[in-house]
């Protein structure tokens, strides 16, 4: 299996939980479908495209990172009440100063090949959820070769499934940041797969992930890949 790693940087973003509305709080790295996006922008492809790229060369990702914190802003917009157009406020949460990585991983070196092309020349601006939270694109590494093998230590990832029960916590309180806000981890059932109908979009599969930001050890391993001392479950 080859795979490539993408390190990313963005001021400000934020990845809206689906069913989130007045309050749209933010995810701590962006899902599976946002990453897909990413991948279809430096590409140039529509999202149908490369959802049926992805899935005709299944292709995997992970993803890691952190961001320095994060914080509220209000949003103003128009909503329909009593058949007439009115302007209410939502709260958005953001995410600031947000490194990230991406790794694309396949068994074909061929495809690996070109989606580290696609991102070394991307066709389309890279952004971290909304169309303004731009995304710089800090390295492309090489493409390299690697093995599945049971993982059972992760930190600042998303892990597939739900590993609510499978794991325990790993983190050295004594030499945490005193400022560091620690975060248990969290499970959300995501949109992972739609079905498209000309510009009508709709979710047709969804999936449990587990978004760790604090260190910790699994009971039961799960499959994955070790990157530069960092383990990578594959979504």
């Amino acid at each position: 299996m080859y795979c490539v790693e993408i390190s990313l940087f963005a001021p400000t973003a934020s990845f809206r939980i689906p069913e989130y509305h007045t309050f749209q709080q933010t995810l701590l790295l962006p899902p599976v479908t946002t990453i897909w996006g990413i991948l279809g922008a430096a590409a140039g492809f529509d999202y149908e495209s490369i959802q049926k790229y992805v899935k005709n060369n299944d292709i995997k990702v992970g993803v890691t990172g952190k961001s320095q914190g994060r914080f509220k802003d209000l949003w103003k917009y128009r909503k329909i009440k009593d058949k007439k157009v009115i302007s209410a406020v939502l709260t958005r949460e953001f995410l600031y100063e947000l490194s990230f990585n991406l790794y694309f991983s396949c068994t074909s070196k061929d495809v690996i090949k070109s989606i580290r092309e696609w991102f070394l020349n991307p066709v389309y601006a890279i952004t971290a959820g909304n169309s303004d939270d731009l995304a710089k694109i800090l390295s492309v590494g090489e493409i390299l070769e690697v093995n599945i093998q049971e993982l059972d230590e992760f930190e600042n990832t998303v892990l597939l499934g739900d590993q609510s029960d499978n794991y325990i916590s790993n983190i050295d309180i004594n030499n945490a940041p005193i400022m560091k806000e620690l975060t248990a981890p969290q499970v959300y059932l995501l949109p992972s797969e739609f079905i498209f109908n000309g510009v009508e979009r709709r979710v047709v599969r969804r999936e449990k992930f587990t978004f760790v930001d604090i260190p910790i050890k699994l009971k039961k391993p799960i499959p994955g890949i070790k990157i530069k001392e960092r383990s990578v479950s594959l979504l």
